[in-house]
């Protein structure tokens, strides 16, 4: 009986983070056990003990890789020659667009989140992992205001930061409520909100009030 061909351990790492995430995004980070995780890759669960030291260690490379996907999305998003109105507005969109078009993975990212705030020794990671996201968030607008001639009427961190914290908190929103034209709505008033905060004049759009 010919034997198995043998996997490099980076190939076999990423195999593993891609189906740790499909169970996670899937059935949620309690029922992803490693005997899960390893059904899901088509892989025996032994071979996780060589990939990984342990599930943490595991986690931390399912975040890693989320993470650099957002950061992907924000700047396939980004034209800079636009401007840093259309540079919040495209960002914003394309990772909108992300968020509804996975619902478990949404979750799956706040379950992780709070994994690590509850576990010792790994709150760093929640704290990184938001860092990057407004790290990369602050990247593409910047690329964006060299494009400008005047500065913002804010500070970009700031303005970042503003960003960052209202779409988290509409993400959540849509995760309970799932009404997509309200939420639609809310992501066009946080759009022109922080165009708003730049000081780049009013922009087209729906009007801060609620959906009929």
């Amino acid at each position: 009986m010919a034997s198995l061909p043998r996997i490099k351990v980076d190939e076999r790492r990423e195999q593993f983070v891609r189906a740790a995430i499909e169970v996670m995004s899937r059935e949620g980070l309690d029922r992803a056990t490693t005997r899960r995780i390893a059904e899901q890759a088509g892989a025996p669960q032994a071979a996780m003990h060589y990939a990984f030291r342990d599930k943490n260690e595991l986690l931390t490379a399912v975040i890693g890789a989320v993470t650099e996907q957002v950061e992907q999305i924000l700047r396939d998003a980004v034209t800079p020659e636009r401007g840093l109105a259309a540079a919040i507005a495209d960002a914003v969109h394309a990772f909108w667009s992300f968020v509804v078009g996975d619902d478990g993975l949404q979750l799956m990212q706040y379950e992780l989140m709070i994994y690590c705030r509850r576990t010792p020794g790994f709150e760093w990671l929640a704290a990184w992992q938001y860092t990057r996201y407004a790290a990369c968030t602050e990247e593409v607008l910047r690329s964006a205001l060299e494009h400008e001639t005047e500065p913002p009427s804010v500070e970009l961190p700031a303005l970042v930061r503003f960003l960052v914290a209202a779409i988290d908190g509409l993400v959540i929103q849509y995760e309970v409520h799932h009404e997509a034209q309200q939420s639609q709505h809310d992501v066009e008033n946080v759009i022109s909100s922080a165009i708003t905060m730049a000081g780049l004049g009013p922009r087209l759009g729906p009007a801060l009030d609620s959906v009929d």
